[in-house]
C-alpha cells in the first residue's frame, strides 16, 4: 500500500510547497511597500488615472493590513500555543 501512495505523497508535498511559496509572496510586506511607491510614481508622472491610483492603493493597503491580521495571529498563537 506505501508504495502505491508514495507518488499520491510526492505530489501532495510539491501541492504544499508552491502553496506556500506563493503566500509567501503574497503577503511580503516589502514587495507591497514597494508597489505602493511605484504607484505614487506613476501617478505623479501621469501614467496612470486618479481613479486607477486609488484602486491598487485601496487593494495594497488592503494586502497590508491581513499581514498585520496574520502577524497578530502568529504571535497571539506562539504566546497561547494551546489555543
Amino acid at each position: 500500500m506505501g508504495l502505491f501512495s508514495a507518488p499520491f505523497r510526492g505530489l501532495l508535498w510539491i501541492c504544499e510547497e508552491l502553496a506556500e511559496h506563493a503566500e509567501q509572496e503574497l503577503y511580503d510586506e516589502g514587495a507591497i511597500t514597494a508597489q505602493l511607491a511605484d504607484l505614487y510614481r506613476k501617478l505623479e508622472a501621469g501614467v496612470i488615472s486618479d481613479e486607477e491610483h486609488e484602486r491598487r492603493e485601496a487593494e495594497l493597503v488592503q494586502l497590508l493590513e491581513e499581514i498585520e491580521v496574520r502577524r497578530n495571529r502568529r504571535s497571539h498563537h506562539e504566546d497561547h500555543p494551546d489555543h
